[in-house]
């Protein structure tokens, strides 16, 4: 391999082969050229090279979710460095390890008018597990750090063995600095920042043997104390709630899924992101929920819904609604089981239990009470509304909901999905999802912005085939996704354009705002057409029923080439047709 003479470089390529960082995502630039090339010729590292800082971060995120190993993310000076924020922001959230390693001048060149420079130092603060600023090396290019008048590195007067003293006292700290960071990378799952001051020349380069990697190992999470304590409250209630939020596929085995299934006192909401299936659970909260709003007699219905203990597992949820609900039954005892960060969403005083729910679920059994039927008391109320969901849906015009409708009854098995924020996951939660598909969606900030290069990632880590389904307003937001000469054959992209921001017709009392059209759903004529073409896409566009049932069949078919399928569907329409739906389950809840 070919290193760089800075000695830091150095330091910092040993630490993540310790710390099994092997994956990097490189935004192209000069300051960090002396770590690319260190990385690129090393044969332990997988590299990806992608110009847009914003979608590399994004990227690395698809490739964390699928690999499940930590992803770096390496870029130049200056504000290339802050594109990178949307991406921190998420993995904070969503808890993905992500390195963000970013070159820098050093600090006696910051503030003095030096082109492609600012304060890099501690940048994302509240958005990271850990973070360091490296100590500059001070044997590379001795003479260029004293010619600076203000810097405070070395003593002019200091003697040749007591710079080289300093040094070795430099890397030892440095070497301090990076495990300290990227240890707690993998101990509490979320992203880093190491920052790194190089001086000039970075273009010299020597033969390096490889180097003799130290694996780390994590210590593990010893059991909880309140663990007996939380499992006899499990024992001893009438009315159980588990409300699960994102999960990875398989997060929870067979024996736990058993025990949540066929006991009487369980009701599991959940949604696609938990990815768990089974008939026992209520995967599509909202239509259960809402219904209940435009009944005279809800607060009654909703109190004979109460839980008296309520247990939380996974990340974010999406349901307005159920957050909604849960925060309006006081004195709940909340316990959230699972070893991410435990949020105290529905305002009840969250007690955390951080263990793998598994290791929670193993003592326990299932309750043979035949006078338990909070269970039975939920199904019957997602069966009713199964019934009105499909009676609705047979007569329903050509609208976003009818789409997606078509659009999961089309998914091929085994297919790994994607979905960006706003309209998108929210439809998809009113649907059925095949049992063998896997689904991830952003939800740690639930911005639009990414979710595209997500899913590149995704794609990319993934033996799956992958669809992305998006609305326009994401999709053009984040098309430098497409800017990508690793995405596979086998990704497919749906794009659902209604012309805008579609999500803000749904929103109360929004369309009466003034200047509806412009600076809320940005009203706009754009295709997709031109974009597919520019980045080797095979394209479709369908703008009816019929049109997209016959577009859905060649846009799964095996091929050697990315598919783009554009639907149009009417922005006027959209809203009205979901008003209709949601007021029709209720009408007809009996």
């Amino acid at each position: 391999m070919n290193l760089s003479t800075i000695p830091v470089v150095r330091l910092v390529i040993q630490q993540l082969l310790n710390y099994g960082v092997h994956h990097i995502v490189i935004a192209p630039g000069s300051r960090n050229a002396p770590i690319t090339v260190g990385l690129t010729t090393h044969k332990a590292f997988t590299t990806y090279s992608i110009v847009d800082e914003r979608s590399a971060g994004f990227f690395a995120i698809g490739l964390s979710q699928q690999l499940h190993q930590p992803v770096a993310v390496l870029c130049t000076s200056g504000s290339a460095l802050l594109n990178i924020y949307p991406a921190v922001s998420e993995a904070y959230y969503s808890r993905y390890p992500l390195v963000v390693i970013s070159a820098d001048r050093p600090t006696y060149q910051i503030d003095i008018g030096n082109g492609q420079t600012i304060r890099q130092s501690g940048v994302f603060s509240k958005h990271l597990i850990s973070e360091t600023s490296l100590l500059q090396d001070i044997t590379h290019n001795q003479s260029a750090i004293i010619e600076s008048n203000t810097q405070q590195l070395i003593d002019v007067q200091s003697t040749l063995q007591e710079v080289e003293s300093q040094q070795k006292t430099i890397e030892k700290n440095n070497t301090k600095y990076l495990q300290k960071v990227l240890s707690e990378m993998l101990s509490q799952q979320g992203p880093v920042h190491v920052n790194i001051p190089l001086e000039e020349p970075l273009y010299d380069f020597h033969d390096q043997n490889d180097f003799v990697v130290e694996r780390v190992k994590q210590p593990k999470n010893p059991q909880p104390k309140n663990l007996e304590s939380v499992q006899s409250k499990w024992n001893e209630s009438k009315r159980i709630l588990v409300v699960v939020g994102t999960l990875s596929p398989d997060a929870l085995d067979a024996k736990s899924i058993s025990v949540l299934a066929h006991d009487p006192r369980v009701v599991v909401l959940h949604e696609i992101t938990s990815n768990l299936h089974h008939h026992n659970f209520i995967s599509h909260i909202d239509r259960v929920i809402l219904p209940i709003e435009k009944q005279k007699n809800s607060q009654e219905i909703f109190q004979s819904l109460a839980p008296d203990l309520l247990i939380t597992m996974g990340g974010m949820v999406v349901s307005k609604k159920i957050k909604s609900l849960l925060r309006s039954y006081k004195g709940v005892s909340h316990h959230h089981v699972g070893t991410d960060r435990p949020l105290d969403t529905y305002y009840l005083g969250v007690q955390y239990l951080q263990i793998d729910p598994n290791s929670f679920f193993v003592d326990l059994t299932s309750s043979s009470d035949s006078k338990a039927n909070y269970q039975d008391q939920w199904l019957q109320l997602s069966r009713q509304r199964e019934i009105a969901h499909n009676s609705f849906l047979a007569n329903t015009p050509f609208s976003d909901l009818l789409v997606f409708d078509k659009i999961m009854r089309a998914i091929p098995k085994n297919y790994l999905l994607q979905w960006a924020n706003s309209s998108p996951i929210r439809y998809a939660q009113l649907f059925p999802v095949p049992t063998d598909s896997q689904s991830f969606c952003n939800r740690g900030t639930s911005g639009i912005e990414g979710s595209i290069s997500t899913a590149v990632g995704a794609a990319v880590g993934s033996d799956r085939p992958t669809l992305i389904i998006t609305g326009d307003l994401s999709f053009f937001y984040d098309a430098n996704a497409l800017w990508n000469q690793n995405i596979p054959a086998n990704f497919r992209l749906i794009v659902v354009n209604n012309g805008g921001g579609g999500i803000f017709r749904i929103l109360p009392n929004a369309k009466e705002t003034p200047g509806f059209e412009t600076y809320f759903e940005t009203k706009h004529k754009r295709t997709v057409k031109h974009m597919a073409k520019q980045y080797d896409l095979s394209y479709q566009s369908v703008r009816t029923s019929i049109g997209l049932r016959l577009a859905l069949g060649r846009f799964f078919s095996k091929s050697n080439r990315r598919k783009i399928l554009e639907i149009r569907t009417p922005s006027t329409t959209n809203d009205l047709v979901l008003q209709s739906y949601f007021k029709f389950l209720s009408e007809h809840s009996d």
